[in-house]
């Protein structure tokens, strides 16, 4: 009679610590990603984050601000110079001097870029250009474009 009841503590158990142990690549702690577009202009971009929270995270965010939550954007962004735009329950919007290098004559050279997170979809568009990725860690190639005549 034992031997069955061992057999399903044991089953429980397993049901309940393998969904705990799987880790989501989309996510830190209790932000979960969805998008990330970045829009380069010139030498600049403007980079807009889709994000969902975890149930009652809301309600948190709203008595104690969006601090945390704007350093895990930041942390899943992995940008050295973020200035943050907007921050809220679901979007955020950050501006990046300097993201590409400015080589003279309107000519840019945006360099490859490693992510703190995978996001489901990564679009990358630049005047001329536009490129997209799904379930990207990163941008594995830089590419250059011509920026807006003066």
């Amino acid at each position: 009679m034992r031997w069955p009841l061992r057999v399903l503590f044991i089953l429980l158990l397993v049901g309940l610590v393998l969904p705990a142990l799987a880790i989501d690549e989309n996510r830190i702690g209790y932000v979960s990603f969805e998008a990330v577009r970045i829009q380069l202009n010139n030498g600049d971009a403007r980079v807009e984050v889709d994000y969902t929270l975890d149930p009652g995270m809301n309600l948190i965010i709203l008595l104690f601000g969006v601090g945390d939550l704007q350093k895990k954007v930041e942390r899943s962004l992995n940008f050295p110079s973020l200035k943050a735009g907007e921050v809220g329950p679901s979007h955020a919007v950050f501006t990046i001097e300097g993201a590409s290098e400015d080589y003279g004559n309107r000519a840019y050279w945006f360099p490859p870029h490693s992510f703190g997170v995978t996001f489901p979809l990564v679009k990358v568009n630049a005047p001329g250009y536009m490129v997209a990725f799904t379930r990207a860690r990163a941008i594995p190639k830089g590419f250059g474009y011509f920026g807006d005549l003066p």
